[in-house]
């Protein structure tokens, strides 16, 4: 069940399996599928997503440096498009990013007024995104612009299924406003439990 303000397109915001998110059996996590970026073979762990916090900077050229704990995961090539919200850059493993354009386009059968959301998404899709040997990815001008601007210091975070790029002050903020609306966050969380 997804939380008020969280991705409206995943039934279940921890799970990475289509089955589930269709409404499923969930299967068991799966090791990555691919080789890592030094070419060792598949890890037997399973994805455990994206996950942690790193500082960035765009250089003048619009390129920043993907932090090297994401790499492995996020593939050799990838997408560069919106995130859920529609409020920051993301980069999409090309399977996360199919799945949810497949969510948009079922949404948009079922509810045609749902047409602005996937046309913004595809807008502002880039699907054939690798880094250079030094981890770095030349971010799409338009959607640099559209969701950055001008701005140089980034907060780049794992966010499970897809990795988040917003600026550094806009990373602040949204830690004080968690602040501010959850004082004691252990307290606000178990009265969700005891409500199910």
């Amino acid at each position: 069940m997804a939380v008020k303000g969280g991705d409206p397109m995943a039934k279940d915001e921890f799970t990475r399996n289509p089955a589930a998110a269709e409404g499923g059996e969930e299967a068991a996590p799966k090791a990555m599928e691919s080789t890592d970026t030094k070419g060792n073979p598949p890890s037997s762990l399973p994805f455990l997503g994206f996950t942690g916090s790193y500082p960035h900077s765009i250089d003048a050229k619009g390129r920043m440096i993907i932090p090297a704990a994401f790499r492995d995961a996020l593939g050799s090539r990838f997408a560069v498009a919106p995130s859920p919200d529609f409020q920051a850059v993301a980069l999409y493993p090309i399977a996360d990013w199919i799945r949810r354009r497949d969510a948009l386009v079922a949404l948009v059968k079922r509810k045609p007024v749902a047409q602005p959301f996937l046309d913004e998404f595809t807008r502002y899709s880039y699907t054939d995104c690798e880094s250079d040997a030094q981890g770095r990815l030349l971010l799409p001008q338009r959607i640099r612009a559209w969701r950055l601007g001008d701005v140089r210091d980034v907060e780049v975070a794992g966010a499970f299924d897809h990795i988040k790029i917003i600026s550094a002050a806009k990373g602040q903020d949204q830690d004080r406003l968690f602040d501010e609306k959850y004082p004691d966050p252990l307290a606000f969380l178990t009265s969700l439990m005891e409500d199910e």
